[in-house]
């Protein structure tokens, strides 16, 4: 096997891949309607899943040619096992590309966890110089106006336990907080039964979607790597036999004539 050709195919590949890319990202943004903005996001959303499709495998498809054609030998067999390196090795890049993609959003979100969007937070200045039915007031109103979902997914550990639906362990932190007995925090609690129930709700439910939406991205990139590499293997193994095609004016030197007796 030529290394050589396999890097040739597989920057063919990445070149038909990124004009391919370019040309999706001009039909989906002239085929957007600020005026029907959900139905044009949901059509949007399924042809960017058939496009990806089609992108990866044209792409690899003529990667996979080009790897033989480079190569340059009538074997159909070694045509292919060209066409699925050069599959492996797109496949490679694009995992480490997406990775260190997502590697550096999450530590950029890391780096924000503590911020929200600038509205009033009661809770400042800490509840340690808060103390009695004041203190219980003042994070009641700052647990309700995380619950609305203004500063949903902050660093308050007692709006998380709510949420995780750990009551008990909510009441806990809210009177260790504020100096109260835990019968006391819990009655507190209760009166905002009513946000905690919502919160809960909406939490379930866009749990529920985030998990439909990451099975069918990866159901979407199966289907899209397994028929690429049956077209990295057929643009191989039709590259190979087809080589005369390309090298049609190659001049092989003639074997020297034979003494007879």
């Amino acid at each position: 096997m030529k290394f050589r050709a396999v890097i040739a195919g597989w920057l063919v590949a990445t070149g038909v891949a990124g004009l391919l890319y370019i040309a999706g990202l001009a039909l989906g943004f002239s085929s957007f309607d600020a005026w029907h903005a959900a139905g044009s996001a949901k059509g949007i959303g399924i042809g960017t899943a058939i496009w990806l499709v089609i992108t990866w495998v044209a792409a690899l498809f003529l990667g996979g040619m080009f790897a033989s054609w480079f190569d340059g030998r009538n074997d159909d067999t070694m045509g292919a096992l060209h066409g699925v390196t050069v599959w492996g090795l797109s496949v490679t890049t694009t995992a480490l590309w997406v990775a260190l993609g997502l590697a550096h959003s999450m530590s950029g979100h890391g780096g924000m966890g503590g911020m929200h969007d600038g509205g009033p937070n009661p809770h400042e200045g800490g509840p340690a110089a808060m103390a009695g039915h004041g203190a219980v007031a003042v994070l009641d109103a700052n647990i309700a106006y995380q619950l609305t979902g203004r500063e949903r997914g902050g660093s308050d550990p007692i709006v998380a336990a709510l949420i995780a639906n750990q009551d008990d362990t909510a009441s806990a932190l809210l009177a260790a907080d504020t100096g109260t007995t835990q019968a006391s925090a819990a009655q507190s609690l209760q009166r905002l039964a009513p946000q905690i129930d919502a919160a809960r709700a909406e939490t379930k439910t866009t749990a529920d979607r985030t998990a439909h939406y990451a099975a069918l991205t990866l159901w979407i990139a199966f289907i899209s790597g397994f028929l690429a590499l049956l077209a990295a293997a057929l643009g191989g193994s039709m590259g190979a036999s087809h080589i005369h095609r390309v090298y049609h004016l190659r001049q092989y030197p003639a074997a020297p004539a034979r003494r007879l007796g």
